[in-house]
């Protein structure tokens, strides 16, 4: 997955964003497994979270836009 560039100030705000979206995730999965007994592990969940966005990303990045609106 290849991001593309971004002014430094905006890069960071990208990375923020990344970051808070994964930790809300994990909270929520955590939340849920504790309702079951049980403990979502960080690592395993950062990594497979991870590799779910690099496949929707490279998804979307293969869209083709719309030239005329419907």
């Amino acid at each position: 997955m290849e991001l593309k560039s971004l002014p430094e100030e905006l890069a960071e705000l990208r990375n923020v964003i990344i970051s808070s979206n994964l930790t809300s995730c994990y909270l929520i999965l955590n939340r849920l497994a504790i309702k079951e007994g049980e403990k979502a592990h960080y690592e395993e969940f950062k990594a497979s979270w991870i590799n779910m966005y690099k496949d929707v990303y490279r998804l979307i990045s293969r869209m083709k836009v719309r030239k005329s609106s419907r």
